[in-house]
């Protein structure tokens, strides 16, 4: 059995597989508990949840203390006392007394460790955070070696991040585990981890929702090449899919780059409970009106159109032109980006795709569909997903040393990088599989990057130096194919 839920802004969906497909919704006002009782135990669970991005959106940066370890000679701001080489040899110690000074009379929300070349040795971040653990507890600390990749200022802000996440993504994962002790996240590329990994790197699940309806159109569909059209409460995303997959692009906050990949989507801030005023608004203020809130919304509007969504009565404070008006802003501002992806095809998903997509198809001449379970394609999506990672990993043929994402694994001999990629493959394959992944999903180990080159010492080499990143790429289980 697989199950998947994904938390929404307005309703917690979920979707169990099993022989068939059975879905639900459950308004959040209800709990996340009683979502998780629909659950049976036994079977595969997978959430996505919009709480990490919501934590960003709304969240103040100054809130976070970095405490940045560049090395000599590299000026950053926050910079203490401490270096690691390109080798990953320690070339300067910490100074635990100008860590503790930092930290007396510190109040900041969160701390975020990070050190140039700690995705070759974490040494130094792990002392620091050790005696920033007396200051501060787990759920408000973040390290950089996790991450993996080395490119500095990226890892800086992406770790910053982390720390305002963390503790957010630490107290969910702690609800979830009161009811379902075993579960995985759904990444933002579409993937699934562990809570575990999940706490090393909050930010994996930050955008996961369109990941979700990627994977679940395309399961629903079958359809290659398509704009998925997702509407939801607060936005309408549109994801383009190409070869049965999404397009990913690295994540940029605040003007920065961070070292997350995440699935390629237009955002439109329009949706089923964007606020009608004197026009069709690009923000909720609640629930629709037939569905107990206060102001009348784009779901109104369809109900006094003729719909019958909710307690449709209660949508008739609303007035026909202003209905009209509204559902016509919505149709021609979603048609408009519609037509600059030019699809053949367009999938609708989402609790209004029935009533909006035929008119949105039309108005941007292609052919609209929306599949059986439509509505809750994000945890139809998370149910069949992955268990996916990517991992950084460093070989010195001379140190004998071996890093996976920082941490040190044992070093094997190899005849040749032919060998060595066997040797890390089987690595990568057998981290998999210890955090569930079936055996038929773990054949195939991408190598996504691949850099070697020679240490030459008085006319001979002594070393060879190597970087690679292999991944479990996401997308769907074999199980569930």
């Amino acid at each position: 059995m697989f199950a998947g839920i994904d938390i929404g802004d307005t309703n917690t969906d979920i979707a169990i597989i099993d022989s068939q497909i059975s879905t639900y919704k459950v308004p959040n006002n209800e709990g996340l508990n009683n979502a998780l009782k629909k659950i049976s135990p036994g079977g595969r669970l997978a959430i996505s949840t919009s709480q990490a991005l919501n934590e960003i959106i709304t969240g103040h940066p100054a809130d976070i203390r970095t405490i940045n370890i560049p090395g000599p000679g590299l000026v950053y701001p926050d910079a203490v006392k401490g270096a690691v080489s390109h080798r990953g040899d320690i070339i300067e110690p910490i100074d635990p007394e100008e860590i503790k000074k930092i930290m007396k009379g510190q109040y900041a929300k969160a701390v975020a460790i990070a050190g140039k070349f700690s995705v070759r040795n974490d040494i130094l971040e792990k002392q620091v955070y050790d005696i920033v653990s007396h200051f501060y507890s787990d759920e408000q600390i973040s390290i950089s070696s996790t991450i993996g990749a080395l490119n500095f200022p990226a890892r800086i802000h992406t770790t910053k991040l982390n720390a305002k996440i963390k503790r957010k993504v630490a107290s969910l994962i702690k609800k979830i585990h009161k009811v379902n002790p075993d579960f995985y996240f759904v990444t933002s590329t579409g993937g699934l981890i562990s809570p575990a990994r999940v706490l090393d790197n909050p930010m994996l699940l930050y955008h996961s929702s369109p990941a979700t309806v990627a994977n679940g159109a395309y399961y629903l569909s079958k359809n290659d090449n398509c704009l998925v059209i997702d509407i939801g409460g607060t936005t309408t995303e549109l994801v383009p899919l190409k070869n049965g997959k999404p397009i990913y692009e690295t994540i940029i906050i605040d003007g920065l780059k961070t070292l997350i990949q995440a699935v390629s989507a237009t955002g439109i801030p329009f949706g089923g409970d964007s606020c009608i005023r004197t026009e069709l608004c690009p923000f909720r203020a609640g629930s629709s009106r037939s569905f107990g809130g206060s102001e009348p919304t784009l779901t109104d509007a369809l109900n006094v159109m003729g719909a019958r969504i909710g307690d449709f009565e209660r949508s008739e404070i609303l007035d026909r032109t202003s209905a009209e008006n509204a559902i016509h802003k919505y149709l021609d501002t979603v048609a408009s980006a519609v037509r600059d992806y030019q699809p053949e095809i367009l999938i609708g998903t989402g609790y209004l795709a029935h009533y909006l997509l035929s008119d949105i198809a039309e108005r941007s001449n292609t052919v609209g569909i929306v599949p059986e379970h439509a509505a809750s394609a994000n945890a139809v999506g998370a149910a069949v997903s992955k268990v996916s990672l990517e991992v950084y990993i460093h070989v010195d043929t001379e140190r004998k040393r071996m890093t996976l994402n920082g941490m040190a694994y044992p070093y094997k001999e190899t005849k040749d990088d032919e060998h060595l990629i066997a040797y890390a493959t089987e690595l990568v394959r057998e981290i998999a599989m210890n955090e569930g992944a079936p055996e038929e999903d773990v054949e195939d180990i991408k190598v996504l990057y691949f850099s070697s080159f020679d240490v030459v010492r008085g006319w001979r080499v002594s070393a060879k130096i190597t970087d690679m990143i292999l991944a479990v790429a996401p997308g769907i289980s074999v199980e569930a194919l």
